[in-house]
């Protein structure tokens, strides 16, 4: 038998995947080991962002240009699509197990096609606050507020923007 999901594509920028292949592999570099209701809700995330920003899918996740890497950017809005990640973002991909990839795919294709309801009420930003302070020195972002949060689910905090 074969995979039951397609492969990441690991050659190319990410950009030029088609949608559902860039949700998918964004979903795995930022939320793999979450449970699915916390991958659904980065899925959304883009969703939101894509539909509720008037953006595109590809500039929800890559910003304005649309291109991941090389683009002169230090940051892009989902930090997996950083520069500086390339070389772990493509070993990540294809070292990615059959169970983790199914999971990734199985969010993107319900936020995509709205397959399942958004379990994060709307919310458009999400971080892990253990890791972000650590990054930070002790801080979390200026959009961080309590007052905001929408959901809890695994490491992730989901915000409304």
């Amino acid at each position: 038998m074969g995979k039951l999901v397609p492969e990441f594509p690991l050659l190319g920028e990410p950009g030029n995947w088609n949608v559902l292949t860039l949700v998918a592999a964004t979903v795995l570099l930022e939320s793999e080991g979450e449970p699915f209701e916390g991958q659904l809700g980065v899925a959304w995330t883009i969703r939101r962002r894509s539909i509720d920003w008037k953006l595109g899918w590809h500039k929800a996740i890559l910003g304005s240009d649309g291109v991941a890497y090389g683009d002169g950017h230090d940051f892009e809005i989902y930090s997996c699509w950083n520069s500086d990640y390339k070389s772990r973002a493509q070993a990540r991909l294809s070292a990615a197990a059959d169970a983790a990839s199914e999971l990734a795919w199985r969010a993107a294709a319900a936020a995509l096609w709205e397959l399942l309801p958004d379990p994060i009420q709307g919310a458009t930003h999400y971080l892990n606050i253990p890791v972000t302070k650590k990054i930070r020195g002790g801080t979390l972002p200026s959009w961080y507020s309590e007052h905001k949060v929408t959901a809890t689910i695994g490491r992730h905090t989901f915000l409304i923007g």
